[in-house]
């Protein structure tokens, strides 16, 4: 169960990595994947988008592949990301319970579903832990 649990995390590193690399790649890619945009009277909105959406999410995912090509902190790592993405999922659920009718869209159902996933996916390898401890 552990390598099933760390390479079905790993195949969601990847993804969060692409998603990252992405984001750097085109900040207007990104922009139009999370429905926002950078004001053009402002420029450094582009940075910003290749800033949080890009470094972080690339490096965030890359430092848990590393953990895993290393066999160093793959709990740990696994952990942040799973309640990374498990608080974008919460985030989400509270913006369509509180802020009204507009937000109840067809992109924030799917989002919550694939952030939801995103966040199963990297508790496997720590339920996996809990559930079976080294000796």
């Amino acid at each position: 169960m552990e390598s099933a649990a760390t390479g079905i995390a790993g195949l969601f590193g990847v993804i969060g990595a692409g998603l990252g690399l992405g984001a750097i790649i085109s900040p207007e890619w990104a922009a139009r994947l999370v429905r926002m945009q950078a004001d053009p009277a402002n420029p450094e909105g582009y940075a910003e988008f290749r800033a949080t959406f890009g470094g972080v999410f690339l490096f965030l995912h890359l430092a848990f592949l590393a953990s895993i090509i290393l066999n160093q902190g793959v709990i740990g790592a696994a952990a942040v990301l799973s309640f990374g993405w498990g608080g974008a999922a919460l985030g989400r659920i509270l913006s369509l319970m509180l802020d009204g009718e507009q937000v109840r869209t067809k992109h924030n159902f799917v989002s919550i579903i694939v952030e939801t996933a995103a966040a199963i996916a990297f508790a496997l390898p720590v339920a996996n832990f809990v559930i079976n401890p080294p000796a």
